[in-house]
């Protein structure tokens, strides 16, 4: 078999879990054998690239903002 793979899942009654599976088949057949059924799942790399990226606008946006902030006291 393949190597585990970290997944994020969201279930419908609002439990979160890092789970680990082979492929997202086996995560699905493991989720309902315990009962679960999945509202969301993204392998935990992507998700956290896509949290990555959301910290790195608001850095940026907050980094524009007190330069404008900086400028904009400068020119008064």
């Amino acid at each position: 078999m393949g190597e585990l793979v970290d997944y994020l899942v969201i279930t419908k009654c609002g439990r979160r879990f890092g789970w680990k599976a082979f492929d997202m088949d086996s995560l699905f057949r493991d989720l309902q054998f315990r009962g679960y059924v999945a509202d969301f799942v993204k392998p935990m790399s992507e998700y956290e690239a896509v949290i990555e990226a959301k910290e790195q606008q608001e850095l940026e946006t907050h980094e524009f903002r007190l330069e404008l902030e900086r400028e904009l006291k400068e020119s008064a």
